[in-house]
């Protein structure tokens, strides 16, 4: 997968309402969906074009209109930042991350045992 940029908590939030849609997004149409923000056409327009240069989204014209679609599903977007953030803490580890949880009592026993049979039933033992 290529290298995307960091998305900003806004920009996530542009994002989770792009994947959620059915259709190529428009400036109008993401401007009434955020309604409550208050947002102008250019900062809106200004979002967009960051996500464009980070690598989430493409625009295409059709008429005189922009439409904008992602270039990642929301489940390939969360297996990139997983991965990323393996990598940036845990040396690219599953084992290293829940190691650490372990360590530091977030994992009870029931979040283990539940672990564990989710790996037996991965690895075809059930």
């Amino acid at each position: 997968m290529k290298n995307l940029g960091r998305l900003s908590e806004t920009e996530m939030e542009v994002m989770e309402v792009i994947w959620g849609l059915s259709t190529s997004a428009t400036v109008n149409q993401l401007l009434d969906i955020f309604k409550s923000k208050d947002w102008k056409t250019s900062t809106l327009s200004t979002i967009l074009k960051r996500l464009i240069e980070k690598g989430y989204l493409k625009k295409t014209m059709r008429g005189k209109v922009n439409y904008y679609d992602p270039t990642l599903t929301l489940s390939e977007y969360k297996k990139y930042e997983t991965q990323s953030f393996l990598s940036r803490l845990y040396n690219g580890k599953v084992k290293n991350f829940i190691a650490a949880l372990v360590d530091d009592d977030e994992l009870s026993s029931d979040d283990i045992a539940e672990l564990k049979e989710w790996f037996a039933h991965k690895d075809g033992k059930e």
